[in-house]
């Protein structure tokens, strides 16, 4: 069946955007390699992060004995989707249990949960998208998990917060732990905030060994 739609959930890759800010960040690079007018081709060389734009967060990010992004099944990374509204939350707050229990009649087992906190509209080089973002808690993350759902995917760079392990690490391992995948850097069209479930697919670049991996996610609809 061929989608009568499709909505685009990524975020652009360029020279210097936002991404996770790291101690020792290194900005993306993108520089052309080689040049129609001479070399008869265009080509370009890239050098980002595997945790940079829109991307997937597999298990070896936060264990050592977990899959990587490339062991993990394409089928995990398709699957109805959920949109829960939270643009309602401050600059840097967690998305508590009862954010998200209130949307628990409309979640699904094998749901994919998409959180729409807005941020995905403010993307830029700030502190307040790259250390102010709202990001999701331990406790919401495991009722996300009791309910069985399939992923979990955030707008923000983080599903946890920023540079702190109580509240960066908790809704990673929780959700990496339990096989769940994690999709960061997410963005949403007001087109979409209607409600309705459509179908999520988001197969991430197949990377061996490697934690995490950029992907072109979507919404189709049908």
């Amino acid at each position: 069946m061929i989608p009568s739609r499709i909505y685009d959930l990524s975020q652009p890759v360029f020279n210097n955007c936002p991404q996770y800010p790291d101690t020792n960040p290194r900005p993306a690079e993108i520089k052309l390699l080689y040049m129609l007018a001479v070399e008869g081709v265009n080509k370009e060389i890239v050098q980002i992060s595997t945790h940079t734009g829109t991307h997937m967060d597999a298990p070896f990010h936060f264990f050592e004995d977990g899959e990587t992004i490339d062991q993990v099944p394409l089928q995990t990374y398709v699957g109805n989707a959920t949109i829960l509204d939270l643009r309602d939350k401050k600059p840097g707050t967690a998305i508590e249990r009862p954010d998200v229990e209130r949307y628990a009649e409309q979640i699904a087992a094998g749901d994919i949960v998409l959180l729409n906190t807005g941020g995905g509209h403010r993307r830029s080089n700030t502190k307040a998208f790259l250390t102010e973002y709202v990001y999701l808690s331990g406790e919401a993350a495991q009722f996300l998990v009791d309910r069985g759902v399939k992923g979990v995917g955030i707008d923000a760079v983080s599903m946890g917060g920023y540079n702190d392990p109580r509240t960066g690490t908790p809704p990673h391992r929780i959700l990496l732990g339990s096989g769940k995948f994690i999709a960061e850097e997410l963005y949403f069209p007001d087109e979409v905030m209607d409600g309705r479930k459509r179908l999520f697919v988001a197969a991430p670049v197949k990377l061996q060994g490697c934690s995490g991996a950029w992907t072109r996610a979507a919404l189709w609809e049908f």
